[in-house]
């Protein structure tokens, strides 16, 4: 359902642009000058423009207003001001994307935080499903990441790869941030592409933390994926010893076979 209303989101965008500001009438040039200050943080040109009568609601064709890039060139200042003057701070782009998702993924706790104090719409959801959380915890900013559980972010959000924030976290093998969103998540086995979980990528990776943090939430160590591999196997195949013995000491079944006919035993011997 969230997805459908991003899309719809940008559907309508696209029919509306004609009628935007910045392409109905007399102030285009000034609007289009407006969107280069903002992009470059030219607070006083910014200012100039508006006073000329720039409109701080202007989008250009991509759907960002000024504010919008100055939130991605991480401007707190230039983006206070455009709030100020009444910029809507949850408007969205044609990708889906508002202000938040911005300041989450540059890393800026001070913008990302003076959003959410004044409505920063946390859940929203890009074309790509992806959101503010999910940008986060994708740089490892784990104070973003806090203030952002904090208000009720949605930790099970899975984007269009199939991917979750927990699965991003495990990728990069971040034991801080996936101790902040396993007891948030109700989905801790979720599976994405080739039905890889949590647990196998660390597993395959060799994040023995990671792992032993996952299967102590209850992460399912038997699980397999579209080639019949499960997280012994994977483990076993690169040589992680520790993680195999951590695996196997929570009943990891060393008998399943993969689509090949072969055990974790198997391709740790290369046979």
């Amino acid at each position: 359902m969230k997805k459908n209303t991003a899309i719809l989101h940008g559907i309508l965008f696209m029919f509306f642009l004609q009628i935007s500001t910045a392409y109905a009438d007399g102030r285009r040039d000034l609007n289009f000058d407006l969107f280069e200050a903002a992009k470059k943080g030219k607070s006083e040109q910014v200012i100039d423009l508006l006073e000329q009568g720039a409109s701080v609601k202007a989008r250009d064709r991509f759907g960002n207003s000024a504010l919008l890039y100055a939130v991605k060139g991480s401007y707190f200042d230039l983006s206070k001001y455009l709030i100020d003057q009444g910029a809507d701070l949850n408007l969205i782009n044609t990708k889906g994307e508002n202000a938040l998702m911005f300041a989450s993924r540059t890393g800026n706790f001070k913008l990302a935080n003076y959003l959410v104090d004044n409505g920063g719409e946390i859940n929203n959801y890009s074309l790509k499903n992806i959101t503010a959380l999910t940008e986060a915890v994708y740089g490892g900013y784990i104070d973003i990441v806090q203030l952002l559980l904090q208000h009720d972010a949605n930790v099970d959000v899975v984007d269009n790869t199939g991917k979750t924030a927990l699965i991003y976290a495990a990728a990069n093998g971040n034991l801080e941030l996936i101790k902040l969103l396993l007891p948030k998540t109700g989905n801790i086995n979720q599976k994405y592409g080739h039905d890889l979980t949590a647990l196998m990528w660390a597993s395959g990776y060799g994040h023995i933390d990671v792992v032993t943090l996952l299967l102590d939430a209850g992460a399912d160590v038997n699980l397999q994926d579209d080639r019949g591999r499960s997280a012994l196997m994977m483990a076993s195949e690169i040589g992680y010893a520790d993680v195999v013995e951590t695996l196997l000491e929570y009943n990891a079944e060393s008998e399943l076979k993969d689509n090949e006919g072969k055990t974790a035993h198997d391709l740790a011997a290369g046979t």
